[in-house]
């Protein structure tokens, strides 16, 4: 609402034109004490009824995301996807980051092959913008990167990876194999371990021209380290992370003797919960009827490849896509989402 009293009239009428500023002097004149109120239509607020028509053609207001559950941790999971933004990266990642507005992760665990075809040379290697940091540019994937390497990431400078944690804020690799405790709400932990599933498999340690940062004592180190890790495991929730699956149904590579040999007998011993993997170009579930660890496989982060079925096999999926998973003190969540934002699969592991 517009107040206009008498006063100052030559101020007020200043920019009317001459015969409406007449009329109006006139009218004021009058009455030295009039005023003059006037209602902006644009400013009134009125509640008119509203008809059965208009309910009845009335459209639902967009739902809001619910808030972050502060009991809960959240994290993704992605594999295989270091392809300059090509193939399916540049979609898996915008969806990613679509994605992650609402599920609010608080950080994402990549499963190796990080750079194709063959690793980066330094730090300063330009496959740094074109595979990384300029495609997963989504302000909801600026957190921490948890890393592990690949086999085409030994062909490259695998020092060069680990040598990064201190230029980028977001990229965490240590050392070559690691651990971290995550708190889980107020009263659940979690322990994850990051592992170089890389010194295990023989053909890489026969293939010196293509492998040479790998030494044959490495693994039984690692092992002896894992052992210790986990022996001292106090947490709710025990989840390892290593590049090469334990068990697959992918086209390209299947199971994996060496660690089914020698990680699965500690994984079982410790009573792993779950173990995250790449390496297939896919999305996987496995879990041997006689055993206890659940393997998942999230490695179609960049060019996806046909998949299967095994007597292991829970779910497989050849579409690109990640992982998303909501870890609670009595429950894991676990749903495998492609490109278009379409959930493919959704398990629960209890406590």
């Amino acid at each position: 609402m517009v107040r206009v009293t008498n006063t100052n009239h030559e101020s007020i009428f200043t920019g009317l034109s001459h015969p409406l500023r007449e009329a109006i002097f006139s009218v004021l004149t009058m009455r030295s004490s009039i005023r003059i109120t006037l209602v902006l239509l644009g400013c009134l607020s009125i509640a008119a009824p509203i008809t059965h028509a208009q309910k009845k053609n009335s459209k639902p207001a967009a739902a809001v995301a619910p808030a972050a559950d502060d009991k809960a941790l959240k994290f993704l999971a992605i594999g295989d996807w270091g392809d300059n933004g090509q193939e399916s990266q540049q979609a898996v990642a915008n969806e990613m980051g679509k994605f992650n507005q609402e599920f609010e992760a608080k950080f994402v665990i990549s499963t190796g092959d990080n750079f194709y075809c063959c690793g980066v040379a330094s730090v300063d290697d330009p496959q740094w913008m074109s595979s990384y940091e300029n495609v997963y540019r989504n302000h909801s994937l600026q957190i921490d990167w948890n890393v592990v390497l690949g086999n085409h990431d030994y062909q490259g400078n695998p020092q060069a990876e680990i040598d990064y944690s201190k230029k980028s804020r977001r990229w965490i690799m240590p050392s070559r194999y690691y651990t971290q405790v995550k708190k889980v709400g107020k009263n659940a932990t979690a322990r994850f371990v990051y592992l170089d599933t890389n010194p295990f498999i023989d053909k890489y340690l026969k293939n010196p021209d293509n492998f040479d940062h790998i030494k044959s004592s490495a693994a039984d180190a690692e092992l002896a380290w894992l052992d210790s890790v986990l022996s001292n495991s106090k947490e709710t929730w025990k989840i390892v992370i290593g590049h090469h699956p334990v068990y697959s149904s992918g086209s390209e590579h299947g199971n994996q003797p060496e660690l089914i040999a020698r990680l699965e007998p500690v994984l079982e011993k410790y009573h792993v919960d779950a173990y995250f993997s790449g390496h297939e170009h896919d999305l996987q579930h496995q879990k041997r009827a006689d055993g206890t660890v659940n393997y998942f496989v999230s490695g179609s982060g960049g060019e996806p490849r046909p998949t299967g079925k095994t007597e292991t096999t829970k779910f497989s999926s050849d579409h690109p896509g990640f992982m998303a998973i909501t870890l609670k003190k009595d429950a894991m969540d676990v749903d495998a989402i492609d490109s278009k934002g379409k959930k493919l699969y959704s398990t629960t592991l209890s406590k």
